[in-house]
């Protein structure tokens, strides 16, 4: 005999394997997404202090381009691009060809 108690268990079972389904229909693997283009090599990163100050900056060059980008900690303690140097120009002696 198909009692109300026997429904609510049968609805309760189709709604757990639907559950089941959306979660594990829903669920992926997190995805690396690296370079795709560029060689070994390309970017060196390095930190150091600032001459007076109590935080480190991040330094970025960029090899291929000759810039040398920097990162430094804001009010809020997180990096903040702080701008870039182009070096050949600079060891050109800034001037323009």
């Amino acid at each position: 005999m198909f009692t109300k108690r026997s429904a609510i268990v049968a609805l309760v079972g189709v709604n757990l394997f639907f559950l089941a389904v959306l979660v594990l229909g829903s669920y992926a693997l997190p995805a690396a997404h690296a370079q795709s283009r560029g060689r070994a090599g390309d970017f060196v990163c390095v930190t150091a202090t600032v001459s007076g100050q109590s935080y480190d900056v991040l330094y970025i060059l960029d090899v291929p381009k000759g810039t040398l980008h920097a990162l430094a900690p804001d009010a809020r303690r997180n990096l903040a691009y702080v701008g870039f140097t182009d070096l050949q120009n600079d060891f050109r002696g800034g001037q323009q060809p």
